[in-house]
């Protein structure tokens, strides 16, 4: 397993997996913005999971102020439950490190309970909860980056 930017082998499978509705431009769009590293003036990047040389998922990590990135995971149907979610955060929170941050966030639906195990597994602590503009339930897991 290895964690690495997107790039443009990888549209058919994104293509597959998650953006079924885009077209190869878009997609190709989208990932050229994702490698940029940034967003809106913050820290972003957006990584896939790949596995074999093929994608499995995505995780993303976004500066939430200057202490503080949130990390985003999903992994691809067909390969949840190998333990691909677990070595894409672990990743992340290692990149976050390198980027000299001291804590990750996670926002996770409260009904998402594999995603909740997870982050419960990778010791992340419950700090509150909230409705979402959809108006979902979300829970707010966060943990301090040990070196």
């Amino acid at each position: 397993m290895i964690l690495r930017h997107f790039d443009i082998k990888d549209i058919k499978d994104l293509k597959k997996y998650r953006y079924p509705e885009k077209s190869d431009l878009e997609i190709l769009s989208m990932i050229n913005e994702w490698n940029q590293c940034g967003c809106s003036g913050r820290y972003f990047e957006m990584f896939t999971v790949a596995h074999g040389g093929v994608p499995v998922g995505e995780v993303s990590v976004y500066e939430h102020n200057t202490e503080t990135v949130s990390i985003g995971i999903h992994i691809f149907e067909p390969f949840r439950r190998k333990g691909f979610a677990y070595f894409g955060v672990n990743a992340a929170l290692k990149q976050a490190k390198k980027k000299n941050y001291d804590f990750a966030i996670s926002l996770i639906d409260l009904h998402n309970e594999p995603a909740i195990k997870l982050f419960k597994k990778l010791e992340f602590d419950p700090i509150g909860e909230f409705i979402n503009p959809r108006g979902a339930r979300v829970l707010t897991y966060k943990k301090f980056i040990e070196n």
